[in-house]
C-alpha cells in the first residue's frame, strides 16, 4: 500500500495538525474518525503540541525561570497533568483553579496566584497550600495575606503586580498594563505600597509582576516594561533589597489573525542579561502559547442560507463552545476536513444560538459545503473549552487528546441531566 502523503495543514499553527492524501490528521489520528466516534461540537488536542511548546519556552529562559502555565486557557485535568510532567509549575486566578490542581493530583507548591479580587476563602486555602507566590494586585490584599499568614504561623511570599501603563498594540479586552485596566498597582502608587508591606512581618516581597495582555507579537513591550520595573525599583532601597523574582506574565502571540506569532526566544535574549545582572529569577505565564496551536474544535455542517446578500454557513458549533470570535472578533483558521474541489465562497460561519453575534467566522472564503460535513476551527486549544457555557441550554462539547496513534477522551459530552443537576434543589 502507498503511504499517504502528507503535507502543512494551511493556517494550522503546529505540525501536529496536518494533511494525508487530502484529510485533516491530529498526530496518527484521522479527524474524520474522531468526529465519528465522539460526535461534533469537539474538541480536539495534540499531547506532542503542548509538550514541544513548553520545552520551548523552558528552552528560551534557561533552566532556572518558574514557567508556569496560566490554567485559565484550558484547565482540563489531564492537559495540566500533561504540563505538569514537562516541568510547568501553574498560574492560577481562581481557588477553582487550586482546586483543579489539587483534583488533579498535582503539587500546589509550584503556583503563583494573581486575581484582581481575590476572595478570603481563595487567600486561606492558597496559604494552607503552599503555594510559591501571591501576585498582590491591590492594596487591599495586604491585611487580608497577612492574617492568613499570621493564622498558619508562616510568612506569605508575595510580588506586587506593577502596572507599568505600556500599551500592548493588542485587543482591549485582552489589554492588561494600561493606566485605565484594572490590573496591578500604578506606578505612582507602588511606592506607598511596597513600604505596606515591608512593614508587615507576617508578609515577605519577592518581586514583581507585570502581564501586559495576550496576543503580543512584538519584543518592545517587554523591554519597555522592564525599563520602569527596574526605574522603579531603583527609586529606594525597600524597594530593591531582598528581590529576587521577576515575572514578566506571558501572552506569547501565536499565528492566527493578523501578524506573526512572537519569538519567544528574542523576549528571553532581551530579558535575561538583565534580569541575571540583579540576580533576578524569571517567572513566566504562557497559556495560549502552549494550548492554543495543540487544539481544535470540529463541527458538522447543518446547512445553508443566502440573506441580505450573505451566504450564511450553519454548523452545529456555536458562540457557547467557542466564545472569543464573538467577543474578541478572534479570526480562528478553518478548514475543511476533508480537503474538496467545490467552488469556494465567501461565508459567515454561524452556530444555531439565538444571537446576530453567534458566528465563528465572517466573510471566510470556504469551499461549498454539503450538510454532514466537517470543518475545523484551528488554534482552538486555548480560551475555548474553558469559556464555554450552556447558554441556550446546549451541552458543553467533548475533549479527545491524541498522542501518536493512541486516543483519549478527557472529557465527556456533558448531559441533559448533569446540567439540571443543581437546578431546584428543594423540590421534592
Amino acid at each position: 500500500m502507498t503511504p499517504a502523503v502528507q503535507k502543512p495543514c494551511p493556517g494550522a499553527g503546529s505540525p501536529s495538525f496536518h494533511l494525508r492524501d487530502g484529510e485533516l490528521w491530529c498526530e496518527d489520528i484521522a479527524i474524520r474518525g474522531l468526529a465519528a466516534r465522539f460526535g461534533t461540537p469537539l474538541y480536539v488536542y495534540s499531547a506532542t503540541t503542548l509538550a514541544s511548546r513548553l520545552a520551548e519556552v523552558r528552552a528560551a529562559f534557561g533552566p532556572e525561570a518558574h514557567v508556569c502555565y496560566a490554567v485559565k486557557a484550558n484547565s482540563n485535568l489531564s492537559i495540566l497533568r500533561r504540563l505538569h510532567a514537562g516541568g510547568a509549575g501553574f498560574d492560577l486566578v481562581s481557588g477553582g483553579e487550586l482546586r483543579r490542581l489539587q483534583a488533579a493530583g498535582l503539587p500546589t507548591s509550584g503556583a503563583v496566584f494573581a486575581g484582581v479580587a481575590k476572595e478570603h476563602w481563595e487567600i486561606e486555602a492558597a496559604v494552607a497550600a503552599g503555594i510559591m507566590f501571591f501576585n498582590v494586585e491591590s492594596a487591599h490584599e495586604l491585611p487580608l495575606l497577612a492574617a492568613a499568614g499570621q493564622a498558619a504561623r508562616k510568612r506569605v511570599r508575595v510580588l506586587l503586580r506593577l502596572n507599568p501603563d505600556v500599551d500592548a498594540a493588542t485587543h482591549a479586552y485582552i489589554s492588561t498594563a494600561k493606566k485605565d485596566n484594572k490590573f496591578g498597582v500604578a506606578l505612582d502608587r507602588a511606592g506607598a505600597v511596597v513600604e505596606a508591606i515591608a512593614r508587615e512581618p507576617w508578609l515577605e516581597l519577592c518581586g514583581y509582576h507585570v502581564h501586559l495582555g495576550s496576543q503580543l507579537r512584538t519584543v518592545g513591550p517587554y523591554a519597555a516594561a522592564l525599563d520602569r520595573v527596574l526605574e522603579f525599583a531603583d527609586g529606594a532601597a525597600v524597594r530593591r533589597d531582598g528581590v529576587t523574582h521577576y515575572d514578566l506574565g506571558g501572552g506569547f502571540g501565536i499565528a492566527y489573525g493578523a501578524g506573526e506569532p512572537l519569538e519567544v526566544a528574542a523576549v528571553a535574549k532581551c530579558l535575561l542579561p538583565r534580569l541575571r545582572e540583579r540576580r533576578w529569577v524569571p517567572v513566566v505565564e504562557p497559556g495560549r502559547y502552549l494550548a492554543g496551536d495543540a487544539g481544535v474544535l470540529v463541527t458538522a455542517v447543518l446547512g445553508e442560507k443566502n440573506q441580505g446578500g450573505t451566504d450564511f454557513l450553519l454548523v452545529d458549533a456555536a458562540m457557547n463552545d467557542l466564545l472569543r470570535p464573538a467577543l474578541y472578533r478572534a479570526e480562528h483558521p478553518i478548514v475543511p476536513v476533508r480537503a474538496t474541489a467545490a467552488e469556494r465562497r465567501v461565508v459567515d460561519v454561524v452556530g444555531p444560538v439565538c444571537e446576530t453575534g453567534d458566528f465563528l467566522a465572517q466573510k471566510r472564503e470556504l469551499p461549498r459545503c454539503e450538510r454532514g460535513d466537517l470543518l475545523a476551527v484551528l488554534g482552538a486549544g486555548a480560551y475555548g473549552a474553558s469559556m464555554a457555557s450552556n447558554y441556550n441550554t446546549r451541552r458543553r462539547p467533548a475533549e479527545v487528546l491524541v498522542e501518536g496513534a493512541a486516543v483519549r477522551l478527557v472529557r465527556t459530552r456533558e448531559t441533559f441531566e448533569q446540567m439540571f443537576a443543581n437546578e431546584d434543589p428543594d423540590e421534592d
